[in-house]
């Protein structure tokens, strides 16, 4: 996992940070520099559970909890992440809004 070794506050109300991360973490970005995301695991202080169904419990499913899900139905796209760190695992799930789509296309 990478640190934030230097941040810079500019004028316009954005920072800028310089990151230190290892050559694979950046092979991970697979030349996407634009539209990243910062976080900290940290931060992740949710408690949740994994349900296993099937047989052997092959099928897992991610609960989300109820103080952070939304009572109405998502039909956006859904795509996810894994990151592997030497201490934990990562999935980061996205799921587009609902009129997000409409609006960027016009």
């Amino acid at each position: 996992m990478g640190q934030i070794i230097n941040t810079k506050n500019m004028p316009d109300k954005t920072v800028i940070c310089k990151v230190l991360l290892d050559e694979d973490e950046i092979a991970n970005l697979r030349g996407h520099l634009k539209n990243i995301r910062i976080f900290s695991g940290d931060l992740c202080n949710q408690d949740s559970q994994v349900n296993t169904r099937g047989n052997n419990g092959v099928t897992k499913y991610f609960k989300i909890p109820l103080s952070i899900r939304s009572r109405k139905k998502h039909t956006g796209k859904l795509n996810y992440q894994k990151l592997d760190s030497p201490a934990k695992l990562f999935y980061i799930y996205t799921l587009e809004k609902e009129g997000e789509k409409e609006e960027k296309n016009n």
